[in-house]
């Protein structure tokens, strides 16, 4: 993570050092869709494995076992894909108190 002294970009969160709040939450938000959609990406291709034909009954198992992982990844994809929608209503909470804030000369 920079110290933020040169100017550069908090790797970490993905702000310029001394953004605000509201920018952190929505830097946050932005990264959660960004590793939902990577997930889904594995997803997509697991899935296409298991359309292939299988002749062993190892092959079977190993479909049925990626299965149960896409399924998995489903679950966790609109897990994050919710935590980013609740963290962009947070962020608009947030956003509404540095407004706040500023007109009271904070």
């Amino acid at each position: 993570m920079d110290s933020g002294m040169d100017g550069s970009v908090d790797r970490q969160s993905g702000c310029e050092p001394g953004a605000t709040a509201s920018a952190e939450v929505a830097a946050m938000g932005a990264a959660l869709r960004r590793h939902a959609a990577e997930l889904e990406d594995i997803r997509r291709h697991a899935l296409s494995v298991t359309l292939l034909s299988w002749e062993s009954p190892a092959g079977g198992t190993f479909r049925t076992y990626l299965s149960e992982r896409c399924t998995e990844l489903s679950r966790t994809i609109d897990l994050l894909e919710s935590a980013a929608r609740e963290l962009g209503a947070f962020g608009g909470l947030v956003r509404d108190a540095e407004v706040l804030q500023r007109g009271l000369g904070l």
